[in-house]
């Protein structure tokens, strides 16, 4: 593609917040300072309890490239996101978490590798757990719908054709969870294969939701729901696949037998690992402290 600034199209960014102030600055400060020069950033208030809708909108009164929107009553993300890209008025959309952040680079980096043979671009992406930070999917891959089907290996978050986005109806505002993961699966079954670039460009800051109960029933219960949404479109394996990602949200164990019965079905790294993480499950606890707190956190209780 042209890297004229003058054809360069605009892409609008939508980004839901509620409660947190602070971490949406830090998200929409990570926009501005995007080397990409034909933006607009959406922000949608999800109807916040405390002060966040005033801090921002005050903060940021003069800023032209920045639009807020507020919900009357909360409805969640995804009825937030979806007011984003219904406002917006870019060729392409793409969105942030309100606690996480935009390298410099990713905007430009997207759309240069934006091609219309791919239903949509995204790239390797970055956890922050606070003290360490880990490279995840940097590697450049076409993903078709058999693959995405198997395992969520884009990322939250990609550049798609806003048109493409409202044909499909956004967001679905249905699930608990994994919604982002639903919206590309719809993407690339609808329009075709997803490109994703190996340069990392979104960070993800997990170091403030240590904790989390990623095996709540809410989130199992959102999990067959998504499964039973796409199952007409899932092979076997596909299906046992979708069945390991179950069982690494319950944490539960893999015996040799059935690490061996499942390698069939591919993933056999991530299916390794997960193996040995839980035979040596004190390095692993130990692992996980050592990302979240340092070296000294792993002498306190």
């Amino acid at each position: 593609m042209t890297n004229n600034n003058a054809a360069m199209p605009l892409i609008s960014v939508y980004m839901p917040t509620f409660n947190r102030a602070q971490m949406a600055i830090s998200a929409i400060e990570s926009v501005l300072a995007q080397d990409y020069p034909n933006i607009e950033l959406l922000v949608v208030d999800d109807a916040s309890t405390d002060d966040t809708w005033a801090v921002l909108t005050n903060k940021y009164i003069n800023e032209a490239r920045i639009r807020f929107f507020r919900q009357s009553k909360g409805q969640g993300a995804c009825a937030a996101r979806n007011r984003a890209i219904s406002e917006a008025k870019g060729d392409f959309v793409t969105g942030i978490d309100d606690d996480d952040e935009f390298l410099p680079h990713r905007l430009s980096s997207l759309y240069q590798a934006y091609d219309d043979n791919y239903s949509c671009v995204c790239s390797g992406y970055i956890w922050d757990y606070g003290s360490v930070q880990k490279t995840l999917y940097a590697r450049r891959d076409v993903v078709n719908l058999t693959q995405l089907l198997d395992l969520h290996t884009l990322s939250n978050q990609a550049l798609v054709k806003r048109e493409r986005m409202l044909a499909l109806g956004g967001f679905d505002t249905g699930l608990a969870a994994f919604q982002d993961y639903d919206m590309w699966v719809r993407v690339v079954q609808a329009y075709g294969p997803a490109l994703r670039i190996a340069q990392p460009s979104y960070k993800v800051n997990v170091g403030h939701e240590l904790g989390r109960i990623t095996n709540s029933p809410k989130r199992l219960d959102a999990h067959k729901q998504f499964v039973a949404k796409h199952r007409v479109h899932m092979s076997e394996r596909n299906l046992q696949n979708q069945m390991f990602y179950r069982q690494m949200m319950q944490q539960s164990p893999m015996s040799l037998p059935a690490l061996l019965s499942s390698i069939r079905y591919g993933l056999v790294k991530l299916k390794w690992r997960y193996y040995l993480k839980h035979k040596l499950g004190i390095l692993s606890r130990w692992r996980i402290k050592l990302l979240s707190k340092g070296v000294m956190g792993l002498f306190k209780k």
